[in-house]
């Protein structure tokens, strides 16, 4: 029996496809290194205007000398702590890191996360709440790769100013589980070209605490996301003050 030739036509379009496919992902991984790079350079640039300072005799006091010194340690630990989830995450992007899946109950995880970020978000004045709307519901995942990623989330909505967090999980369907966070900063504060540079000159504008921009902490999550064999998007349909991140993951194995 004759088999039918292939059309060259859908050759075609399945090639401009992957081609198109590819070229997102070049220009996604673009945008995620020069992001890298900004949230790096601040807290370097803090810590050569810290040495700088302390270098130049332009300390009023030993004590606040040692609080300079002090403060540049404690930065280089931000840089150190973001360079390690860089290179994890880079890990997991070339398969040197396996994520170790299991069935997981939900309302465990979301217990976790709001042990971890609680006490920072009332430190910021902030409300979270994270609810599993059936308590039997379980995902197909990574626990410390989920947490993660979830952590990260919440440390962005908190950069990007929110006073109110929450995560909510249920059944999409029967395979597939929807969590969606809901904060309420304005959503055109996640997404900046890049983050402000520290300030080189004044002592009273150097910050201890150097937290992701909210841009870069949402391109780490999107980053996880794919390898726990879920998705993520920014749904835009709320009220303008108000950002919705919505997630997918597998209530089971994925084959």
């Amino acid at each position: 029996m004759n088999q039918p030739l292939a059309n060259p036509d859908d050759d075609m379009q399945a090639l401009q496809l992957a081609c198109n496919r590819l070229q997102q992902q070049c220009q996604f991984q673009a945008a995620f290194l020069g992001t890298a790079s900004h949230e790096l350079r601040a807290p370097i640039n803090q810590i050569i205007s810290l040495h700088q300072l302390i270098l130049e005799d332009l300390c009023e006091s030993p004590t606040e000398e040692r609080e300079f010194i002090a403060q540049a340690n404690q930065t280089m630990i931000t840089v150190l702590k973001n360079l390690d989830t860089l290179i994890s995450v880079s890990k997991l992007d070339i398969g040197a890191l396996q994520p170790k899946f299991q069935t997981m109950e939900l309302v465990l995880i979301l217990a976790m996360v709001q042990q971890l970020m609680e006490m920072k978000c009332i430190n910021r004045h902030c409300r979270l709440s994270l609810i599993a709307e059936d308590d039997t519901l379980t995902v197909w995942t990574d626990l410390h790769w989920l947490q993660q990623a979830l952590v990260t989330l919440i440390d962005a909505a908190l950069a990007a100013g929110s006073t109110a967090i929450y995560l909510t999980a249920q059944p999409q369907d029967a395979t597939t589980v929807r969590l969606e966070l809901i904060c309420d900063s304005h959503p055109d504060r996640w997404f900046v070209k890049s983050p402000p540079r520290t300030s080189t000159t004044a002592p009273s504008q150097l910050s201890l605490e150097l937290p992701l921009s909210p841009s870069f902490a949402y391109q780490m999550a999107a980053r996880m996301m794919p390898h726990l064999q879920g998705t993520i998007v920014q749904d835009r349909s709320l009220t303008p003050e108000q950002q919705r991140i919505c997630i997918t993951l597998p209530q089971v194995e994925q084959l």
